[in-house]
């Protein structure tokens, strides 16, 4: 079984009769999602339904535990897939007299016994969208998950508020940075798509060109994102007084070569949800709530048998209750070490979202985007076509391709009317557009 990923979301401190309120509303939510996958009693310990996934037969398994520890709740679900997986939903509730806590996992496996690369790139499971939707508190140990909506950055204040959050020893969820060129997204919507993608697993921010140029001010430019770039900052890790942070970046280049059939957004984000999530599979840990009123419920049946005068019957029932729990710890724990070894080999995307990522070699680092001086007489400087607009196309700066197979263009008057939007004047000496660069073009002008 391949461990794709896990949510947490807790919420402490609450007034008893507040998170026993809670408590019950998010089992209606259970109820009416186990409902909307077909299951006819959200109720029952143990169904069958027909999945909307494919018309074939998922099962149900559920158990409600309640004690003086507190209430949970746990629901598991499996559902087949058209590409012959099995999809597997564990949900667990909890509510103690210290918080409310919701903890989620999801995990796959084949149909039958193969050896071959299996990748599954999973999607945020709509209880989670609907659970998250109940309060806008929730929190992830010190990170607070805020809004489900996206965070927009729009002057310098909030890039260095940005900064100092990246910088944060405190902070336990990754930040995912979009930055806007010219007004824009890379794609329409793209950060949006992202935020619900993501939902409960990171942050989700868009950057203007104005947020953009503090946040470069207070982390440098090498960890900054600017100029139609796409970001994730991991939690930074502490080495001594300094924090380290880490993380991807996705440059313009590469998302332009990424849409080279169009589909280079949905590329984008299947890469961001395989990332995250397979962090998020080995970073969450189970609340320890779970084990404890697991723990107090055997105590008190064994307590009660020695008090009543067991009988075999009543004895092994409850030695098949703790094998069959114990059959479950021991599948956790082997998808949990699977996630571990891709964790320490270095794991990839999947196929399918890599497809079209080429790696040519006229890619650009980081240190590549953005603006600079003007341009100076005499001087060679390189573009790249980002999109195009009505009326003039979107340039970007860049390095030198490395193809020797320039062409003259006299026609380009969407690329000469992008050139003297971006520079701010079209008195060039000479313009060549590269004939060996795909995804755009690259162009040569001397100034």
């Amino acid at each position: 079984m391949q461990h794709l990923s896990a949510y947490l979301m807790e919420l402490p401190d609450l007034p008893d009769a507040e998170a026993r309120a809670l408590y019950d509303r998010i089992n209606a939510e259970i109820d009416d999602w186990l409902s909307r996958k077909g299951v006819a009693d959200p109720s029952a310990s143990e169904t069958t339904f027909v999945s909307k996934t494919g018309g074939q037969t998922g099962r149900v398994w559920q158990a409600p535990f309640s004690n003086e520890v507190g209430d949970l709740r746990e629901v598991i679900l499996e559902e087949p897939t058209t590409d012959d997986h099995i999809f597997r939903t564990a949900l667990r509730v909890i509510r103690t007299s210290l918080r409310v806590v919701v903890y989620l996992t999801l995990a796959a496996r084949n149909v039958h016994s193969i050896i071959r690369p299996g990748f599954v790139v999973p999607r945020c499971p709509q209880i989670i969208h609907a659970i998250r939707a109940l309060r806008s508190d929730w929190h992830l140990g010190d990170t607070k998950l805020g809004p489900v909506e996206v965070t927009r950055l729009t002057e310098d204040a909030d890039g260095i508020a940005l900064a100092s959050n990246i910088l944060s020893t405190r902070r336990t969820m990754p930040i995912v940075a979009v930055s806007v060129f010219d007004g824009d997204e890379p794609w329409d919507g793209l950060s949006g798509r992202i935020a619900r993608d993501l939902s409960a697993l990171a942050t989700v921010v868009t950057l203007t060109e104005d947020a953009s140029w503090s946040l470069t001010d207070e982390i440098g430019k090498r960890m900054s994102c600017y100029g139609g770039a796409v970001r994730l900052y991991w939690p930074p890790l502490r080495s001594g007084s300094d924090a380290r942070v880490s993380g991807r970046v996705w440059t313009p280049e590469r998302l332009d070569n990424m849409d080279w059939d169009g589909d280079g957004q949905e590329r984008l984000r299947n890469q961001l949800r395989y990332t995250v999530m397979s962090a998020a599979a080995l970073g969450v840990e189970p609340p320890f709530e779970i084990r404890e009123i697991r723990t107090y419920r055997a105590r008190m049946r064994v307590r009660k048998l020695e008090a009543q005068g067991q009988t075999a019957e009543e004895a092994l029932e409850l030695v098949h209750e703790f094998d069959k729990e114990n059959d479950a710890l021991r599948e956790e724990n082997k998808a949990l070490q699977q996630v571990i070894a891709q964790m320490k080999g270095g794991y990839q995307p999947p196929e399918d979202a890599r497809v079209g990522e080429r790696q040519d070699e006229d890619e650009e680092s980081p240190d590549d985007i953005g603006r600079e001086g003007p341009p100076e007489s005499g001087e060679i400087r390189f573009y790249k076509k980002r999109y195009s607009k009505p009326g003039y196309d979107v340039l970007i700066r860049r390095g030198d391709c490395g193809h020797d197979n320039w062409e003259n263009s006299h026609t380009a008057d969407k690329a000469r009317k992008g050139l003297k939007r971006l520079e701010g004047r079209d008195d060039w000496q000479m313009l060549n557009h590269c004939a060996s660069c795909t995804g755009g073009g690259v162009w040569r002008v001397r100034w």
